[in-house]
């Protein structure tokens, strides 16, 4: 049996669903082909189904690296309350954000917070002193120079993706939207479809899927070239990186006053490799073992590595396991943090972080490699290590386009134009410049 659909949303992320809701807002009839929850137990070997949303938390804030950033942030978090009491779904805690900016950069420093001021977000600075008083078991980074604190209290905090999504995916349905739980493979313009798109793909319980649509967005992050999304002879200039975090468990005794710390990012502006500072920090979060746990996890120092195949992509997250470099890392930036943690346990957790050189998402038509030969293809990739809270903004904007509606973001499309692959870079090349300090808020 072949499906018809106005649009196919390939992929039901956190890009997916709240593109596939905007979609279906706007009166289009939609599809949403994509693994509906992701694999816990290997049940489903698909790269497909370890998606960028199995984790149990992602940080939010409004306070954003750059105006695009800030705004994409700002307005989804904005909207995240509103968002829980229309799904009937909860999954932001709101127990701040602090950015320990280092001192090197305080011009970048001074225009964020400067940003965050035109568009109404109240951010404290705090001193050496002040963060001490009020959060005593946070230590801070031995940075060069020495660090900025800059707090959010409102907005700012951490949201459960899976529970997002769910929430995102109830709200598309509610407005018509149809779900499709399984792995589109193939994507083409066939003469047979009637100069529509035709997709291909397995469904969970084995079966084959078949789909037409006249449009079709693909929002598979970091898998959008090794997936089958897009068609033959179609790449964007996107990269997959290992994010290496550790799980530290946090003892009951010590649960309770670190839960009142707000999510942490350290922003170290030197160029050192591995001895770069920049991480990030949650606090204590609960998981599905009933277990409380501290996350950390890097910048994108050296130690975060290119994963350039589909295979290698699978290995590392179904594997479970990081290099004794990145654990050593993790593990010393988490003693030099939180320096009363005593761990009941530590494991590891392993995702995938896509970037783009950029530094934006892309969202807008697949650039073709001949007039026409890419109509009606839009892609919403390229999260940067910051989709999750700017989530519901980039899906909105790709529905913008879709639909052809107006566009109403503060910054012209063209910033987040889909940039075709180039040739491919050659192995031991320097990093290029989107991969060295600083990394700006994770």
């Amino acid at each position: 049996m072949v499906l018809n659909a106005e649009v196919v949303v390939v992929g039901a992320g956190m890009f997916g669903s709240a593109t596939a809701k905007y979609l279906a807002r706007g009166g289009a009839d939609v599809l949403v082909i994509g693994p509906e929850q992701p694999s816990r137990d290997g049940s489903r070997p698909s790269l497909a189904a370890y998606g960028a949303h199995r984790d149990e938390a992602r940080i939010v804030r409004r306070l954003g690296w750059d105006q695009v950033w800030g705004t994409l942030d700002t307005r989804s978090a904005d909207r995240m309350r509103a968002l829980e009491a229309e799904s009937g779904i909860g999954f932001l805690t709101e127990c701040g954000g602090l950015a320990l900016m280092g001192k090197g950069v305080r011009h970048r420093t001074a225009e964020m917070l400067r940003l965050a001021a035109a568009a109404g977000v109240t951010v404290e600075e705090l001193s050496d002193t002040a963060l001490g008083q009020e959060f005593p078991e946070l230590a801070l980074p031995p940075v060069a120079g020495g660090v900025d604190g800059l707090l959010e209290r409102r907005s700012a905090g951490y949201l459960n993706p899976r529970l997002l999504v769910q929430a995102q995916l109830r709200l598309a349905a509610a407005a018509g939207a149809r779900l499709l739980d399984g792995e589109v493979t193939v994507v083409s313009k066939e003469p047979s479809a009637g100069g529509r798109w035709l997709l291909r793909g397995t469904a969970l319980d084995g079966g084959t899927i078949q789909a037409r649509a006249e449009q079709v967005v693909v929002t598979t992050g970091a898998l959008a070239n090794r997936s089958g999304a897009l068609p033959a002879g179609h790449r964007l200039d996107l990269h997959a990186f290992t994010e290496p975090n550790l799980l530290f468990e946090v003892p009951a005794g010590q649960s309770e006053r670190l839960r009142d710390l707000p999510t942490v990012v350290v922003v170290d502006p030197e160029d050192r490799g591995n001895d770069n500072l920049s991480v990030y920090l949650l606090p204590p979060v609960r998981h599905p073992d009933g277990k409380w746990y501290v996350r950390i996890g890097p910048g994108m120092q050296p130690l975060v590595r290119e994963l350039r195949t589909a295979r290698e992509m699978l290995a590392w997250c179904t594997g479970g396991t990081i290099t004794a470099e990145q654990a050593q890392f993790l593990t010393a930036m988490l003693r030099t943090l939180l320096p009363a943690l005593e761990p009941v346990s530590v494991r590891p957790a392993c995702c995938v972080v896509d970037k783009t050189p950029t530094r934006h998402p892309y969202i807008g038509p697949l650039c073709p490699p001949g007039p026409g030969e890419a109509d009606g293809l839009f892609v919403a990739v390229g999260g940067n290590g910051h989709g999750a809270r700017g989530s519901d903004e980039i899906g909105r904007l790709a529905a913008t386009l879709v639909l052809g509606a107006e566009w109403d973001f503060p910054l012209p499309r063209e910033v987040f134009a889909p940039v075709p692959a180039p040739s491919p870079r050659a192995s031991g090349a320097d990093r290029p410049p989107y991969l060295t300090p600083p990394f700006g808020l994770c």
